[in-house]
């Protein structure tokens, strides 16, 4: 938990980068994810989420709408877009998971 706070708090964290620089950043997006899941787990079958993990879920519409809108992708190659477009189906399926309570419930 620990580290995840510490990277939330860092210039470095994944949403951070969208809003300042408007760009992915694939390499933070997987840092991001992992630590987030990392918190997640050793929480599961637990009566408790934690705050920084209810936060990423209740503002991640925001940072879709981010992504999706067609500024985003300005000078942008395909690569790019589709790279994008497959990382926000993950987002999308992660905060169903989140909403469902499938992520704390599974083994």
């Amino acid at each position: 938990m620990k580290e995840f706070l510490e990277y939330l708090e860092s210039e470095d964290e994944f949403s951070y980068k969208i809003r300042m620089e408007r760009a992915w950043d694939d390499h933070e997006y997987e840092k991001y994810i992992s630590l987030l899941l990392r918190v997640i787990d050793s929480y599961r079958g637990t009566e408790v989420i934690p705050t920084s993990v209810v936060l990423f879920f209740t503002g991640l519409q925001h940072l879709i709408d981010q992504i999706s809108h067609p500024d985003f992708f300005y000078n942008t190659d395909q690569h790019y877009r589709a790279l994008v477009e497959r990382r926000k189906m993950e987002l999308l399926e992660l905060r169903q998971k989140f909403c469902s309570g499938e992520l704390f419930n599974a083994s």
